[in-house]
């Protein structure tokens, strides 16, 4: 029997993306940074010294960071990127407006840290932006959300290449980096051999496309 070569054409259904970029503008935040990281150290290692803690944490974190005067311009700068990833994307954002959940600093001391698998429930879109980082440092990495693909899954070919047969990968980072990802993308930050080796400093951030007040009562009064 003769068999006709089929010609198939790919097409990538409920694909994940990550949008990455460079913008240096923003490391100057690093030394608005520095007291409030230096607090928390300071806060922590009184604590170990009084026995109220038994170990110092993996990780620091600020306080929400996005209503002080210096990180004005950094959130008004991710709010407009992330408000377009979503449009760009397809979602229905009439009668939304984007609000701002969180923005903070995270930082991984010298001896290394790490932070396991989550995502940001309650969020549309969600971000990082490098200060501090190296070939020495962690680096984020992205789990696959799909649980039909992990449950019956096959070991990739090559780990090292990114392809539909990936189920986690990791991001190498440099200062100034931006990655932009839906809050739904499972993410870590874990540390391998020759890694955690060195101070990484970053800042976290999430959005919301919330129903905009004014537009509902627009509507009703309309009615």
């Amino acid at each position: 029997m003769n068999t006709v070569p089929l010609e198939l054409k790919r097409e990538d259904l409920f694909v994940c993306p990550i949008y990455r970029g460079n913008n240096p503008e923003f490391l100057s935040l690093d030394k608005h940074v520095d007291p409030i990281i230096e607090d928390l150290k300071k806060t922590n290692h009184e604590k170990l010294e009084k026995g109220e803690i038994d170990h110092l944490p993996n990780s620091y974190h600020s306080h929400n960071l996005w209503q002080e005067k210096p990180f004005r311009p950094f959130v008004e700068y991710v709010m407009q990127q992330m408000w377009n990833i979503l449009h760009w994307q397809g979602y229905n954002l009439n009668n939304k407006k984007h609000l701002l959940q969180e923005c903070w600093v995270q930082e991984f001391p010298e001896e290394g840290g790490f932070h396991d698998i989550h995502i940001h429930a309650n969020n549309h879109m969600s971000g990082f932006y490098f200060l501090q980082c190296s070939e020495k440092t962690s680096r984020p990495s992205f789990h696959d959300p799909r649980p039909g693909k992990v449950m019956t899954d096959l070991l990739p070919l090559d780990g090292k290449k990114i392809t539909p047969a990936s189920n986690i990968v990791h991001y190498p980072v440099k200062p100034g980096d931006f990655i932009f990802f839906n809050s739904y993308m499972p993410h870590a930050y874990s540390h391998f051999a020759g890694e955690g080796k060195e101070k990484f400093r970053f800042i976290h951030f999430n959005m919301a496309a919330a129903i905009d007040p004014g537009s509902v009562s627009n509507v009703e009064d309309k009615k």
